[in-house]
């Protein structure tokens, strides 16, 4: 007797019955027959729209802070004070003086110097003033102050909105819960990005999307890993309401993009690898390839700082931006459009 014959004719009986089923018009669950093809992750795509020229704005050097004006082409001193932030169109610069953490001084001055200054008292100890993507409006973080006078460890939970036109200004509380403030950018006209910490040390880093009227629309908890240091209050680099996030990875730097309206987190850009005498601080991103960032040489005092364009695709750090001095203690980067063509030679 045939061994398999019993086999063969258990298949014969199973095909059969399907094609009975068939025939009846009892449909089969295409599940049961075929294997689905796995859905993967949502991942964060790259921000539209093209990546112009970039200019430094504003650097100090020398004890001495330098804006650009934009007519002229170049660069001048600034009468008194320093630059905290240029406008996207390149015609006002802020300056932010505060006193004893109580109130801050915001001050609001053409870059070509002639015209009035703009000035806005504001209770609390102000942060770097954020453009708007328009150039007509400022966030300005508050970082409060307990009352037996020590600053506050936790972050903000206020911002200041500055219409510049209008020469008004609105405080808002912002609805971010439990969480503080670290930073803000604007991810449109309406909405900024508010990048937070949570009040016990268990809460996760994230990023909220929040109306300019402090409403939180979202929260999303950042990428996870071990971030870049960065300097206290300063947003990462943003484009087009993305973020570009970082992480460490032993002596290198790696860079994807974040869309925190989403969560997502889209593939690695690049990575940059940096000797342990160096650090660098990301400064300004279009969206592109090219990322500007402050390059520290660690090796002596850790004062010394190089303003470099860097390459993600490749993890190459480029020349300097022309038209700037060796080492500028500090410096601000931002698009080039609003600036005349004499000023071309200065841009990268």
């Amino acid at each position: 007797m045939d061994p398999n014959a019993e086999t063969r004719r258990r298949r014969r009986w199973i095909g059969l019955s399907a094609v009975l089923l068939l025939a009846a018009g009892v449909g089969v669950p295409v599940s049961v027959v075929q294997l689905r093809d796995p859905v993967a992750d949502p991942v964060a795509e790259l921000p539209a729209g093209p990546a112009g020229p970039r200019l430094v704005t504003a650097y100090a050097a020398d004890q001495k802070w330098y804006v650009i004006d934009p007519a002229a082409g170049r660069y001048r001193q600034v009468d008194g004070g320093g630059v905290a932030s240029v406008s996207p169109d390149l015609r006002l610069y802020t300056d932010v003086a505060t006193q004893d953490g109580r109130t801050s001084l915001v001050r609001i001055t053409p870059t070509s110097g002639a015209g009035p200054d703009e000035y806005h008292e504001i209770a609390g100890d102000a942060a770097i003033p954020v453009w708007s993507p328009d150039g007509s409006r400022l966030a300005l973080p508050v970082f409060g102050n307990p009352a037996d006078g020590l600053k506050t460890a936790h972050g903000f939970t206020e911002l200041i909105l500055v219409d510049v036109g209008a020469g008004t200004m609105q405080r808002r509380k912002i609805e971010i819960g439990d969480r503080y403030g670290r930073w803000v950018s604007w991810a449109g006209d309406d909405t900024l990005l508010v990048g937070t910490d949570g009040a016990g040390a268990e809460e996760e880093a994230g990023v909220a999307v929040v109306r300019r009227d402090g409403r939180m629309l979202s929260w999303r908890p950042l990428p996870a890993g071990d971030p870049c240091e960065a300097p206290p209050r300063t947003a990462p680099p943003s484009h087009g309401g993305k973020v570009l996030s970082c992480t460490q990875d032993g002596s290198d730097q790696i860079y994807r993009v974040f869309d925190p309206r989403r969560g997502t987190t889209g593939p690695e850009l690049g990575r940059l690898p940096l000797s342990p005498d160096r650090r660098a601080e990301p400064l300004f991103w279009q969206g592109d390839d090219a990322l500007v960032l402050r390059l520290f040489d660690l090796a002596g005092d850790g004062d010394f700082a190089d303003v470099r364009v860097a390459r993600l695709s490749t993890g190459q750090i480029e020349a300097a931006p022309r038209g700037l001095p060796e080492a500028p203690v500090q410096a601000s980067v931002g698009s080039s459009a609003g600036l005349s063509a004499a000023g071309a030679k200065l841009t990268f």
